[in-house]
């Protein structure tokens, strides 16, 4: 096997087990085994542990001595340390993207705004969380603010299972259509003030209900 094409095997990997990690098919907490994995996929072990060490970069996976990787848990001190993070970085970068956004810009924003109102609207959770954080990030505008949006980037992507979550009691997916639509509308009128004070209450808002939520579950 080439080098380009053992890069292309583990990222297809890397794919799979994070979809799988997102949609809670390999649970919270669960062992990663490799030999598992490998057979599941039909591949060599070396490409799935390629895949496990980039998903533990990505905040995804946990590996331990011993007992080797298995799906980081949820928990509501990662809630509290993503979103805060989330929160002192984020709205501040709206309100930047709200001033430097050209047409094209605005245009990949409302793309991404109407493929994840139409996800939420049909109860597509398994989609919201790569759809939540392409139109979150379309709001940065990566193009004019490259280093906010990286450090974002794996923000987001710690944040998508909780998202999934947040979004599955009954008029959460409606709301958050709501509020992104309105964020979305001061946004492209370039009212940055406003589109900032919109994100943080939509990000603390989240925050706020899944730490509630992870409470009661523990």
């Amino acid at each position: 096997m080439n080098e380009r094409i053992a890069r292309t095997l583990t990222g297809q990997i890397v794919v799979r087990i994070r979809e799988k990690i997102l949609a809670g098919e390999y649970a919270p907490g669960a062992p990663l085994l490799q030999d598992s994995i490998a057979a599941e996929f039909g591949v060599s072990k070396i490409p799935v542990r390629e895949a496990l060490v980039q998903l533990r970069a990505d905040g995804l996976v946990d590996i331990f001595a011993h007992r080797g990787f298995q799906v980081r848990p949820l928990s509501a001190e990662e809630v509290s340390e993503v979103f805060s993070l989330r929160l002192a970085i984020e709205p501040d970068a709206v309100g930047r993207g709200a001033k430097l956004a050209r047409a094209e810009d605005i245009a990949t924003a409302k793309s991404a705004l109407a493929v994840l109102s139409a996800s939420l609207a049909l109860g597509e959770l398994s989609r919201s969380g790569d759809l939540n954080t392409a139109f979150h990030t379309a709001l940065i505008v990566p193009s004019r603010q490259p280093v906010t949006a990286e450090a974002l980037s794996r923000l987001h992507t710690m944040s998508q299972r909780y998202i999934r979550m947040h979004l599955k009691p009954r008029g959460r997916a409606r709301r958050a259509a709501q509020e992104h639509t309105a964020l979305f509308q001061a946004w492209s009128a370039r009212r940055a003030r406003e589109a900032r004070n919109l994100a943080e209450a939509h990000i603390r808002e989240t925050q706020d209900e899944l730490a509630a939520a992870l409470r009661a579950s523990a």
